[in-house]
């Protein structure tokens, strides 16, 4: 979360916003969703590109909840937030992989394009 304290120090300053086997790190996903869009200017773009693992194996019980949405539901939450879809589409791709290695981990990886539209935004929360 430190990367995101960083970049929310000045909100509406950023022109894009690439994420990259980053948004199943989130114990709250929403959050991280919240910042992306905070952070863009209006018609700012963000560009994702990963799976959506969210691998907490390390949580104790005294950590907090996670939110775990489906692809459909964090479209969903990133459409409440003012982005609207340009591009989408699935990859598959590997991480961190030795191309050499007797074993590959392949993952069908979520691929989009956003743009942030804050009129619609705006508009939807008055309703």
């Amino acid at each position: 979360m430190i990367f995101f304290a960083i970049l929310s120090i000045v909100p509406a300053a950023w022109d894009a916003v690439v994420t990259c086997f980053f948004l199943d790190t989130a114990h709250n996903i929403v959050e991280y969703i919240e910042i992306i869009s905070k952070v863009l200017k209006d018609g700012g773009v963000w560009i994702n590109l990963g799976p959506l693992l969210y691998d907490f194996s390390d949580m104790t019980p005294d950590d907090d909840m996670s939110i775990e949405l489906s692809l459909e539901d964090v479209k969903k939450v990133a459409y409440h937030y003012g982005f609207v879809m340009e591009v989408e589409k699935m990859i598959e791709t590997t991480f961190s992989a030795n191309m050499r290695a007797m074993m590959q981990n392949q993952y069908r990886a979520a691929f989009w394009t956003m743009r942030k539209n804050a009129s619609r935004a705006k508009a939807e929360k008055h309703c």
